[in-house]
């Protein structure tokens, strides 16, 4: 995923707040004049529209029902929560003095969701202590918790929170992190 947000993916969760039914809904309808206004009011083009439009549907993030109306998928669901955990600042206030450590063994046959949830983890500035073995001073596991099982990985991905034992050092972690 690169580090701009595309439009279609703008225009998808600026669908997903008109609805307020994400936390609710895996799907729901919504009709193109309603796509159509929130694109207007992103100030977005009649050909950016038209492009994000059928980008998302070529996707699988909407599916046509009829002329007029248009289904949310669940496949959007956690591309909108991906979209939120980019946008989310972790790091507000001070570090409470507990490392954040995220451990997973995802099987290969589930691969792209391992490479979106490992991609996710370094842009929010985990970092890799061992193969599938993440570190950050700040994370919100709530919302991870959301996309993993989003993502369908919720066996196999693990969250733990811990302080430095006596007989370590952290020091290293903390100099890299500018704690």
């Amino acid at each position: 995923m690169e580090n701009r947000i595309s439009s279609s993916a703008k225009l998808l969760s600026e669908i997903f707040d008109l609805s307020r039914a994400e936390s609710s809904l895996g799907a729901f309808l919504f009709s193109f004049g309603s796509a159509r206004i929130l694109s207007q009011n992103m100030r977005m083009t009649n050909e950016q529209f038209r492009s994000s439009f059928r980008g998302l549907q070529k996707n699988g993030y909407i599916k046509k029902i009829n002329e007029n109306q248009f289904l949310i998928t669940p496949k959007s669901l956690a591309k909108v929560r991906v979209l939120k955990i980019i946008s989310d600042d972790w790091t507000k206030g001070k570090w409470d003095g507990w490392w954040r450590i995220i451990v997973f063994d995802i099987p290969e046959k589930t691969r792209s969701q391992r490479n979106i949830f490992r991609s996710l983890l370094k842009r929010k500035g985990f970092i890799g202590i061992q193969g599938s073995v993440f570190i950050a001073p700040f994370a919100e596991f709530e919302e991870l918790a959301k996309l993993r099982k989003d993502l369908k990985i919720e066996k196999y991905v693990s969250f733990f929170r811990s302080k430095s034992a006596e007989t370590d050092d952290d020091r290293l972690l903390k100099k890299k992190f500018k704690l």
